[in-house]
């Protein structure tokens, strides 16, 4: 039988066993022990490839529904890559301009982006709060992440600040003004001439972040 796919090969002294996988492409990639014969890969491979013919075909479905997805982090546009990969973990990692989502089996990635980017966008504006709130000398209490239609962020008189997890798809430098603006109001409750004065004070260039907002970065 011969193989009606070509595929690309590895060889390894650190390969204990042949391992196949299909990057987000549809290109077979195959890895083997460096003694290993090619002829049993071979045989492997023709064993293997109603499998392989399958799941290239669903790769090339997926990618076609995908192809010119992107999406913004911190400002920076990364393209969509998804890849079904048996032999890693699934899992989402962020590389040079992409964003790369390992799944066991084609469907549909967006929770699993969403719920990353929600994990991400709590890490920083946990943490950048933090910092921010001791060099301006103001306490709060609690800090909460959700999605919000109208608001990026607000503060509640106990001191509780919420903020909109889309704020991740925005440069730091705009993310870092709500959450400048959100602990003025620790201080000035309403957007008296004294608070926008205190934003200006951290940051002076908050009249272009501010505009920033008002371009919409996501879906």
């Amino acid at each position: 039988m011969s193989l009606n796919f070509t595929y690309r090969l590895k060889k390894s002294s650190r390969a204990r066993s042949i391992r196949l996988s299909i990057d987000a492409r549809g290109e077979v990639l195959v890895s083997a022990p460096t003694l290993y014969p090619n002829f049993l890969i071979e045989k492997f491979l023709e064993q293997q490839q109603a499998w392989i013919l399958a799941k290239r075909a669903e790769v090339a479905k997926l990618q076609a529904n995908i192809k010119q997805d992107e999406v913004f982090i911190f400002g920076e546009k990364y393209q969509i890559i998804v890849k079904l990969d048996q032999n890693q973990a699934p899992g989402i990692t962020l590389g040079d301009q992409q964003i790369i989502i390992n799944q066991l089996k084609p469907g549909a990635y967006h929770s699993k982006l969403e719920k990353f980017l929600k994990n991400t966008a709590t890490k920083y504006l946990t943490q950048k709060t933090a910092i921010l709130a001791k060099k301006m000398g103001i306490d709060y209490q609690r800090i909460s992440i959700r999605q919000q239609k109208s608001r990026w962020g607000s503060c509640s008189s106990r001191g509780n600040i919420n903020f909109n997890w889309r704020l991740i798809h925005y440069s730091p430098a705009t993310i870092n003004y709500v959450i400048i603006h959100e602990l003025a109001h620790r201080q000035e409750a309403n957007h008296s001439k004294k608070f926008w004065q205190l934003v200006a004070q951290y940051d002076p260039d908050y009249k272009i972040h501010k505009n920033a907002l008002k371009k919409r970065l996501y879906n």
